[in-house]
């Protein structure tokens, strides 16, 4: 058998991982004209980007997570992000589906009613963005009449097809700069990093990791931040009676009809390694989370379950840093809201690498 030859390529600017963080780098950098090489194992990763909720909203903590808002200094750089999802161009906008839903909220007291409105005055003083009510639940007669919570409507939640969304970042790279291949190894050289993929070796001036939860497996790297895998599943069900109207359920769990007719209930957060399985234990966990906010729920025509792997750390917001003494930046976390951070990576690590 012949031997296969392992080549060398040279690079200003190595990204790995095709991921929506390391495509928005990709796009900042080729934006900028600068030389750009964009690594992954696979050619259409089906990871987070694929199957996550694309909910866009700096405001509201995550459903079922305990937090009725984001952290103060997460909602400011959270805010920049949903601003820049508003300001793509309406062709783009349009296909990725995104589209502004009014969120019913449920909360315990008042307590936290204020504290959401508190975040609100902080990040949007005129109001131009986000706005916050309190309802009667009496008066909403599709939601459950039982909960012991309260009420309020939220204007302002943004919701993306993330899947669309990662495939129009892909599309804007193209296939010129992108190479197949999976990363093994980074070694720090004296003038340059080479990194050692399964097909090739590359030696960039600058190398840009946004691996997700797979980032601290590749051999050379040592990082202090410890990006762990958080599993998430979602359950979707059709609405063939057209009962479910254009808003967003969130509580327990986000129950939202996207537009692709369906009808999902986001998101477990579990923390199980690297197990993309779904379950059936997952499945009855939501299903009994949406019916305590809305009991139709229950008549709906079960579809599908997905389940995908979150680069999390402890902190909500994406670890973006440099990482060694030679020119290694690492992109990756955000758990539940990588997707509405990915606007801003490329920018944000683009400055970064210009101060080192």
């Amino acid at each position: 058998m012949e031997d296969i030859k392992i080549k060398e390529i040279s690079t200003e600017n190595l990204i790995i991982g095709a991921g929506v963080f390391g495509l928005s780098i990709a796009n900042y950098l080729l934006d900028l004209n600068e030389e750009v090489i964009l690594l992954d194992k696979s050619i259409n990763p089906k990871e987070a980007s694929h199957y996550a909720l694309g909910r866009i909203d700096p405001v509201l903590g995550g459903a079922g997570h305990g937090n009725e808002t984001k952290p103060l200094d997460v909602a400011k750089i959270s805010t920049r992000a949903y601003k820049k999802f508003l300001d793509l161009d309406s062709s783009f906008k349009k296909n990725i589906d995104l589209e502004i839903k009014p969120t019913y909220h449920f909360y315990k007291n008042k307590s936290e009613f204020e504290a959401i409105r508190k975040v609100i005055d902080e990040i949007d003083l005129e109001k131009k963005y986000f706005s916050l009510e309190h309802k009667d639940i009496s008066d909403l007669e599709f939601l459950s009449q039982k909960s012991n919570k309260m009420v309020a409507r939220f204007e302002g939640t943004i919701f993306i097809n993330s899947k669309k969304y990662r495939e129009e970042l892909f599309n804007k790279v193209s296939k010129n700069y992108f190479i197949n291949d999976e990363v093994k190894k980074i070694s720090e050289e004296k003038h340059t990093t080479k990194v050692f993929g399964e097909k090739n070796i590359y030696n960039a001036k600058k190398v840009f990791i946004a691996a997700g939860p797979w980032t601290n497996s590749i051999k050379g790297m040592n990082l202090k931040e410890e990006i762990i895998p958080s599993k998430g599943q979602i359950i979707k069900f059709l609405d063939k009676e057209n009962m479910f109207t254009n808003f967003h359920l969130h509580g327990p769990c986000s129950i939202v009809r996207k537009q692709d007719g369906l009808i999902w209930v986001a998101a477990t957060v579990e923390d199980k390694g690297f197990d993309k399985n779904i379950t059936e234990d997952s499945k009855k966990e939501l299903l009994k989370k949406a019916i305590q906010i809305y009991p139709k729920i229950s008549e709906f025509e079960f579809h599908s379950q997905t389940a995908c792997l979150r680069p999390s750390i402890k902190s909500d917001l994406p670890f973006i840093d440099k990482v060694s003494n030679k020119e290694i930046y690492v992109a990756s976390g955000g758990d539940g809201w990588g997707i509405m951070m990915s606007i801003l990576v490329g920018e944000i690590l683009y400055k970064i690498s210009n101060k080192a």
